[in-house]
């Protein structure tokens, strides 16, 4: 997910890029995200504990650790990205829950959380995605993935748009390609990891008409995965 902290020097047009997202569709769609990945977590087994411990691997601003959190306040988060934390920001309560990490090892002991989410980030470390499955799923005892289909050529042209207007700004490289049912199911198998919940066609952008009609909801899914 997009992040404050990935990009220190943005030339003018990736200022002006970060900015259009922003106007456009970002908050409506990560409102809705956020909606559904805290039902999700929300509904999993939780054998009576008080609070659920919640990591956000890729978390970017953390909007949507945060958004759950205020829609179910007994999920409480840890957070973390590829990102250092400048220092300027160290002192800050917003970011007291935010740890980087090197992209490949989580720093947290085993089975430190309930849940590890990873939302949107697989896509962008294709070669890395069944190990940072593994690593999910050594600290957490479920994972949960929001991510993106591929369904061919346009899908692939224009998830590749979206991801260059919601990413670039923010120094984010823009995939080639990107999971399909088969290929993703394929690296999970190999991680080890069972699918408990997964669910195809997250609709984001209903309240705009034009994005809804060019973006395909069944390119949007997320999925629950245990050990």
């Amino acid at each position: 997910m997009s992040s404050p902290i990935a990009n220190r020097k943005p030339t003018f047009f990736q200022k002006e890029l970060v900015g259009f997202h922003q106007r456009a569709a970002h908050s409506n769609r990560i409102a809705r995200l956020s909606e559904c990945l805290g039902k999700a977590i929300a509904d999993l087994p939780s054998k009576g504990q008080a609070t659920v411990q919640a990591l956000d691997v890729g978390c970017g601003d953390m909007t949507i650790a945060e958004n759950i959190s205020n829609a179910h306040p007994n999920i409480q988060w840890n957070c973390t990205d590829i990102h250092p934390l400048p220092p300027q920001l160290g002192g800050s309560v917003k970011w007291e829950k935010y740890r980087p990490f090197d992209g490949r090892n989580l720093p947290f002991e085993t089975a430190s959380f309930d849940v590890v989410m990873l939302s949107d980030v697989l896509h962008h470390c294709m070669p890395q995605a069944e190990s940072l499955l593994r690593e999910a799923n050594r600290v957490g005892k479920y994972v949960i993935v929001k991510d993106h289909y591929e369904r061919g050529f346009f899908s692939r042209q224009m998830l590749r748009l979206m991801d260059f207007v919601g990413n670039y700004g923010y120094g984010v490289k823009v995939p080639s390609h990107y999971f399909t049912p088969e290929t993703f199911a394929a690296i999970c198998n190999q991680a080890g990891l069972s699918t408990k919940i997964h669910h195809a066609g997250i609709d984001l952008y209903a309240d705009f008409p034009i994005l809804k009609f060019l973006l395909n909801k069944n390119w949007q899914f997320f999925a629950v995965l245990e050990r």
